[in-house]
């Protein structure tokens, strides 16, 4: 496929307009969620968290198709229209860990985790924060890590680094939420300055790296138990294995990260060349493939809509014909319809049933 047929279907359905319009309504959703006073396992607000990912999903991937971020510009350099776009792996993170109800947690968490860990090392790229962006280690990593031991004065310095942190942490949080607070009253304003929407999302992004930082720390100590409970299924009778064998598999999240080309695909998303995350010609193949955008290759595609009337036409010619034979031939079960048809109209004189604007 040329480039020239992806960049004039960019030019189509790809446009910063659509775009926004796209992440300001997640965001609203978005909103609604961190509001919301229903229990998070309830049907609706299950419903609403995977309908919220899949329009921040196609957001990331239209944000890669039009190529938003570059690693050779400063972020002073970003237009404050495409400054809100940093959320969209905050935000996915934020949501996969609100999914419940799923049989695998410890996937849903590694997801979770591959999100926030993009989003961190996103901003600090772009000179947002200084912040030691944790690595996603491979499991047996980890135990190396677990075996090793330390001293106790070791783990006691540790400690109280980590509590110095969390309070310093804690209480840049809540000034940023009360700043938020002050700067959220003034988006509604239509004639907003420029430089307020961009301290707006600034100070959002800064937020969220805390946040993000904490539900790392979270799912840090949450993987453990999920991986303890998940060796223990190991260990279950046949009769229960073959009891399940037959259900059917649900499709599992996964990660959908700002990447552009194969290169970008094998750096971004923590590192993992296996990460399934997806390139501009793999999204425009993915919505050929799916029917949202046509295909080049055939040739009669800019005949498509002419074709769809003339069957539409034709299935309607095809109805008349059948109607007439039927009325034509004395069909027992039409003429019954027609006399039915014709006492009802004899009994209900029209517009007897339109109550609405009567006194």
């Amino acid at each position: 496929m040329s480039d020239e047929n992806i960049s004039g279907s960019r030019s189509d359905v790809a446009d910063v307009a659509t775009l926004s319009e796209l992440f300001d309504k997640a965001f609203n959703l978005f909103n609604e969620l961190n509001k919301t006073d229903e229990p998070t396992n309830s049907s609706k607000i299950q419903s609403d968290v995977k309908r919220a990912m899949n329009m921040f999903e196609d957001a990331t991937r239209l944000v890669s198709v039009v190529d938003m971020f570059s690693k050779n510009e400063s972020f002073d350099e970003v237009p404050t229209e495409n400054i809100k776009y940093f959320l969209l792996p905050a935000f996915l993170g934020t949501l996969a860990t609100k999914i419940c109800n799923v049989d695998d947690r410890l996937h849903i968490v590694n997801v979770a985790e591959i999100y926030f860990v993009d989003f961190l090392k996103r901003v600090k790229a772009y000179g947002l924060t200084d912040v030691n962006v944790p690595e996603i280690k491979p499991d047996q990593d980890k135990e190396h890590d677990s075996e090793r031991s330390r001293s106790n004065a070791e783990l006691i310095t540790s400690m109280v680094s980590r509590r110095n942190t969390k309070l310093q942490r804690y209480k840049e949080k809540k000034e940023l939420e009360s700043r938020l607070e002050t700067l959220q009253k003034h988006l509604s304003n239509p004639n907003i300055d420029d430089e307020v929407k961009r301290d707006y999302f600034v100070t959002l992004i800064k937020l969220y790296i805390n946040l993000a930082i904490e539900e790392l720390g979270m799912l840090e100590t949450e993987k453990p138990i999920l991986e303890h409970m998940k060796n223990m299924g190991k260990d279950e009778t046949m009769a229960s294995q073959s009891s399940r064998k037959h259900k059917p598999t649900a499709t599992k999240l996964q990660p959908i990260i700002i990447t552009r080309d194969e290169m970008q695909k094998k750096v971004y998303g923590a590192g993992y060349p296996s990460l399934p995350v997806l390139t501009v010609q793999e999204f425009y193949d993915q919505r050929v493939k799916d029917g949202d955008w046509p295909d080049p290759s055939k040739q009669n595609n800019k005949n498509c809509l002419q074709d769809m009337t003339s069957r539409n036409e034709n299935d309607a010619d095809r109805e008349d014909t059948k109607e007439e034979h039927l009325i034509e031939t004395d069909d027992p079960e039409r003429l019954e319809q027609l006399r039915a048809m014709d006492e009802y109209k004899d009994t209900h004189r029209r517009g007897w049933g339109n109550r609405a604007n009567r006194s």
